[in-house]
């Protein structure tokens, strides 16, 4: 026990939705696919609510919003670069000369909060996806590296959120699939922690009560431990994770674990009663052969319940609860007859003399039994009448149950995520998304003007249907740049009619941000394109009918030999799960009450007593049903499990009262006299067998994971019914139907006695058994080797072909080849691109100057052909991405050379050729500018050139590697023919292939100008 228990130190938990579909389901995979392509996950969002008239664009609430999303996204287990928030996203807006990409919050400095809020209601897109359409709530969307840090991320994120000082009428709120992830862990554990001694103690005293010492509940918690303890630690060592339904085990194993328990010691004591000359040695082994068949064919018949959930069941968490279930009970079996009888031997416990008063005058509990026997005996047609009747009435009451699931509504309604999640999607589109990937037959596809209006009535059928409050694709954006490309007239915002306008669009977005500023809307190749569904609720009863009618749609409007839809998402995959819940649910039954019904007629070798062991089996599930439709209780993932705990508990009920009946019956010859023993001996052993089980069961009621309060009041209900019926229907039908198994007796007295115990016992513990440095020589410092780096020549002019190959993290590609001039005018650098290729940007222009001094903002300026204008776009900051690559605008105006004013230099290590210089961010404000905390650079001694930088973030994470490569002389200029930059988070590639290097033709300066982007070199 030690061995296995050591094990729970190993054992994971997995409170993933996913987890519910096998890692091969096509919903999964498909949905894992899309996470690849456009980078989606489930986000943890952190909601701001501001009651006040300004509402979030209170200049107090917006200073909130930028500190607390700077503070989150310093937290190193998130990934920033995917943070949404009002601080962190740009605005696109028409300006005289062209198209502005900036952020929000720029225009904090123009007009305050009054000018963000009038930006916001320019830009549809943002409009209750990341501020509420009435102002008073805004949110941030935070992504993880890892999802298996969501537990250690919801806690970071709860103290960040405790420590901010909020103004006047201001709340937060922490919600998302995100935080229920990393909440429902703690959550669960700090349930169990509870509940699990509680379960125990209550079985402690339902023993104490019923035996009259102590003794006995000491024992009996060894085997409980045993069950629970090895069990769990089986499944650690099996690599199986602790799932959310995984959290009813341990009660289960508790209530099961103590029934043969029960059953051995009220034998071993009753012995001790009738024959006080024998010794206790002698009481313990007539105990057990007598108990070792009914214990066994319980256990076989409880195991048979839980294997039918097993084999039956296509969800991974269920399987695993069915199998594992099955061995804790097997374990529980093992060590009430091989290990409580060691210990009875041992320790000789004797028969209190309350007992023996109870035997010699038949206490509350006998005579409460003893009664109900006699009422259901008098008319035993009446009693099974009366069942039939009552089982009629609940089945029709039954067909009221309905399929759904809601994972927040796991949550006790006092809980803070709860109430956030109700608040949020009272004020927002929505906490739950719906994705629909739309693919086109061939790359570029989504330039077509036709393929994004099929979109754009794709999204407004969407938001036609209940619950779906906003929609968000590429359409909005380029819709958006159509409209400030035409000087922000609100007539503009539509989709442009021609494909290369489009493209352009594309090109102008890119070359003011970051590559992957676009990719969960639209993949690498333009081919696959994401629209999102906000929607208020993840109910399956209400996201059902959004699903299929959006199949519906796909299917007949939209779906063509060029474009096609599928749905993916989060609500898309648990639809997958939860549509099937229902059949796989009554297979599950249907399974498990064969698997007793063929184990029951198999130990008794009779059909009649398997079908008489069922029976009040299918009389408490029916019941069950019932109470349920009564209740409003929906059958769900925790309440679904109530048919296989239902069965393999109900059923030791019926094999205790059926064997009992078997042996009286031959030992009397007598009805009579067999009914009264039954009840006087075995009748009250199983009332406390299901007093320890439904007090242990009823813990579950108190449980704040709302699915166990369902469960535990259902299972109450089942083994009450079980109990009942067994003590009531179960006799009644012999007395009345006089089957032969009882009243002939077919099976030997011993016929399962001591040798076959014996063997069995072997056997199935061989079962068990099988399964389970250098030396640095300096002569140089850090800034001279600086400075020699910076002092290479890179010529004055220089023109070229550039041929720029970017690749997403799934190895498509996009490739553009330029023409690029260069020219120095003193300190000063200007440079200009012409596109040769592809034909969509083909004569699309971009000029830039790159101003020496720091404190001047540079120049840009694009050429768009489609449009026949030359647009003005917002300067960059040096941390905003070249042109759509994963080169920042700094890195291309440093071109290799190291920055002095930007970083504290130090040499890291040196040899016969290279030296690495270690590269850190002098401060906060310009790590953040530029997006590297500390850079590594490797210089080559030779010719003074960087031949490779890492790039590290703010967090210290390895951002990205440049390398710098096919170094070689050019005009005598050492000249750098290939570069290579591989982002490390975003899975992206930029190589940049310069060709036809020519330092020596003269450049003239009207090149440089806005005239000379519209009529080409």
């Amino acid at each position: 026990m030690m061995v296995c228990a050591a094990g729970l130190r190993g054992l994971q938990k997995d409170t993933r939705a996913d987890a519910f579909l096998a890692p091969d389901n096509p919903a999964l995979v498909y949905k894992d696919k899309v996470r690849e392509i456009f980078g989606l996950s489930d986000p943890l969002v952190v909601a701001i609510e501001a009651s006040t008239e300004q509402g979030i664009y209170h200049p107090a609430v917006l200073q909130l919003i930028s500190e607390l999303t700077e503070q989150l996204n310093e937290l190193e287990m998130i990934n920033a670069e995917r943070t949404v928030s009002l601080a962190t996203e740009d605005n696109i807006v028409g300006s005289a000369e062209g198209m502005e990409v900036a952020p929000f919050y720029d225009l904090l400095a123009q007009g305050g909060g009054a000018d963000i809020r009038q930006a916001l209601d320019n830009f549809p897109l943002y409009q209750g996806m990341l501020v509420a359409r009435d102002g008073h709530m805004t949110i941030i969307a935070m992504e993880l590296y890892d999802d298996g840090q969501a537990e250690q991320a919801y806690r970071a994120v709860e103290a960040v959120i405790a420590q901010q000082t909020l103004p006047d009428a201001t709340q937060i709120h922490l919600a998302g699939e995100g935080a229920v992830l990393g909440f429902l862990g703690h959550y669960i554990d700090r349930d169990a922690s509870r509940l699990n001694p509680l379960a125990g103690l209550i079985i402690t005293i339902m023993l104490v009560v019923a035996f009259r010492r102590f003794s006995p509940a000491l024992l009996g918690n060894v085997i409980i431990a045993a069950a629970v303890l090895m069990t769990l630690g089986l499944m650690s060592y099996a690599g199986v994770s602790f799932f959310v339904i995984t959290n009813a085990m341990p009660v289960i194993l508790i209530g099961m674990a103590v029934a043969d328990s029960i059953h051995i010691f009220s034998h071993y004591y009753q012995l001790q009663v009738e024959h006080p000359q024998w010794d206790k040695k002698r009481c313990v082994e007539h105990a057990v052969i007598t108990m070792v068949r009914p214990v066994t064919l319980t256990t076989l018949t409880t195991m048979a319940g839980f294997w039918g959930l097993y084999a039956s069941s296509y969800m991974p968490p269920f399987e695993y609860f069915g199998l594992f279930t099955a061995l804790g009970v097997f374990i529980a079996w093992y060590y009430s007859l091989a290990v409580l009888p060691a210990f009875l031997v041992i320790f000789k416990p004797s028969v209190s003399r309350r007992w023996v008063q109870r035997t010699n005058a038949d206490d509350v509990f006998s005579r409460l039994v003893a009664t109900l026997g006699k009422i259901s005996l008098a008319r035993p047609a009446i009693t099974v009448s009366i069942f039939a009747l009552f089982a009629i009435i609940a089945a029709m009451l039954a067909t009221g149950v309905r399929v759904n699931e809601n994972r927040i509504n796991t949550f006790h309604p006092s809980e803070a995520i709860y109430q956030a999640d109700q608040t949020i999607n009272s004020h927002m589109d929505g906490t739950n998304t719906l994705n629909i990937i739309v693919s086109a037959a061939a790359p570029e596809g989504l330039f077509d003007p036709q393929a994004l209006q099929k979109i754009a009535s794709l999204q407004r059928y969407a938001e036609s249907l209940p619950h779906v409050n906003g929609s968000s694709s590429i359409v909005d954006y380029i819709k958006q740049m159509n409209k400030a490309l035409h000087e922000d007239r609100a007539s503009e915002y539509r989709l442009p009619n021609s494909a290369e306008q489009i493209a352009q669009y594309f090109l102008l977005y890119a070359s003011s941000g970051d590559p992957a500023s676009l990719e969960e809307e639209i993949d690498y190749d333009y081919r696959l394109a994401n629209v999102r569904l906000n929607l208020d609720t993840a109910s399956f009863v209400a996201t059902r009918p959004v699903i299929e009618a959006l199949q519906a749609y796909i299917g007949q409007h939209f779906n063509s030999d060029q474009l096609q839809a599928n749905l993916s998402g989060r609500i898309h995959v648990n639809y997958h799960w939860i549509k099937d819940l229902g059949p796989s649910h009554a297979l599950s039954v249907l399974i498990s009450l064969g698997c007793v019904l063929l184990v029951s007629a198999l130990l008794f070798r009779s059909l009649a007593a398997g079908v008489l062991a069922t029976l009040p089996v299918i009389f408490s599930i029916v019941t069950v049903y019932a109470a349920m439709a009564w209740w409003q209780i929906d059958l769900g993932i925790g309440t679904s499990m109530f048919a296989a705990v239902a069965i393999g508990l109900g059923i030791d009920f019926a094999i205790h009262t059926l064997e009992r009946l078997q042996k009286l019956m031959q030992q009397h010859h007598s009805e009579d006299s067999t009914f009264a023993e039954l009840y006087r001996s075995t009748g009250r052993a199983l009332l406390f067998n299901y007093l320890a089980i439904a007090l242990g069961f009823g813990v579950l009621i108190s449980s704040q994971v709302v699915p166990l309060t369902y469960f535990g009041s259902i299972v109450v209900v089942s083994v009450s019914m079980s109990f009942v019926a067994a003590l009531t229907l179960l006799p009644a039908l012999v007395k009345w139907l006089r089957p032969n198994i009882i009243y002939i007796g077919q099976v030997e007295p011993n016929a399962f006695g001591a040798p076959m115990y014996g063997w069995v016992l072997i056997a199935l513990t061989l079962v068990v058994t099988a399964t389970s440095s250098d030396v640095q020589a300096q002569t140089l410092t850090a800034d001279d080797i600086a400075q020699r780096v910076n002092a290479v020549d890179d010529g004055q002019q220089v023109t070229s072909q550039l041929l720029m190959t970017l690749t997403d993290s799934r190895g498509k590609q996009r490739q553009r080849q330029t023409t690029t001039v260069r020219k120095y005018f003193g300190d000063d650098k200007k440079t200009l691109f012409f596109f040769n290729s592809p034909n969509s940007v083909r004569g699309t222009g971009f000029l830039t100057f790159d101003y020496a001094d720091y404190d001047r903002d540079d120049d840009q300026w694009l050429y768009l052909p489609a449009l026949r204008k030359v647009r003005r776009i917002s300067s960059s900051d040096r941390g905003d991405y070249f042109m759509g690559t994963d080169f920042t605008y700094e890195d291309i105006k440093q071109n290799g050379r190291i920055s002095l004013e930007d970083y504290q230099l130090s040499i890291s290590g040196t040899d016969a050729e290279l030296i690495h210089l270690s590269a850190a961010a002098k401060n906060k404000e310009i790590a953040d500018e530029l997006g590297y905390g500390r850079v590594i650079f490797t210089v080559r001694r030779d010719h003074w050139l960087v031949i490779k930088a890492q790039y590290f973030d703010p967090k210290d994470k390895l951002l990205k590697t440049t390398l710098f490569e096919d170094i070689r002389q050019v005009d005598g200029i050492w000249t750098r023919h290939r570069l290579v930059c591989d982002n490390h988070l975003s899975g992206h590639r930029s190589v940049f292939d310069f060709s036809n290097v020519d330092y020596q033709s003269e450049v003239s300066d009207g090149l440089f100008t806005k005239q000379r982007l519209r009529r080409g070199l």
